[in-house]
């Protein structure tokens, strides 16, 4: 596992115990929540090492790569959250229209320009505007054109 996915795993179960305190807590007093700033301090700490080892790879300034890598590690991390997000975000991949006629979104029927960031859907590869599928799925759990059931990614750590 890539130090990027290490990270954003480490963060998702931090964040899944603090969700669910009550399962994993055997103490009745009030929380504190040291150990959890510790965890989000080590976090950092592998974030900044992981930026300070590529700006001196690729002769770039830290700030900027840190950047790219805080980018990184939130991009993993709403893969690994996304099940628990939103279905639309499970079942469909972020995708830009790469040719010219990118065709019309099945939903609105309006069309979609080359470059535009929209989402395919993952099973079947038809594509719609974010906000038309997302209003779509919270309805129906299929494609709208072709009526294929949504199948959730399945993200393991």
């Amino acid at each position: 596992m890539d130090m990027v996915k290490q990270i954003a795993t480490l963060q998702a179960e931090t964040l899944n115990r603090l969700r669910n305190w009550g399962r994993y807590s055997t103490f009745d007093g009030p929380r504190t929540s040291d150990d959890e700033n510790m965890e989000w301090i080590m976090r950092d700490a592998m974030k900044a090492e992981l930026a300070m080892s590529r700006a001196r790879e690729t002769n770039r300034d830290f700030e900027t790569t840190y950047m790219d890598v805080q980018w990184e590690v939130a991009v993993e991390l709403a893969k690994i959250l996304a099940e628990t997000i939103d279905p639309a975000f499970a079942g469909t991949d972020g995708v830009k229209i790469e040719e010219e006629d990118g065709g019309a979104c099945g939903i609105c029927l309006e069309d979609m320009e080359k470059g535009e960031e929209v989402r395919e859907m993952g099973v079947c590869g038809h594509k719609f505007h974010d906000h038309c599928i997302f209003q779509w799925v919270k309805r129906k759990q299929n494609c709208p054109l072709c009526r294929c059931a949504l199948e959730p990614k399945k993200y393991t750590f």
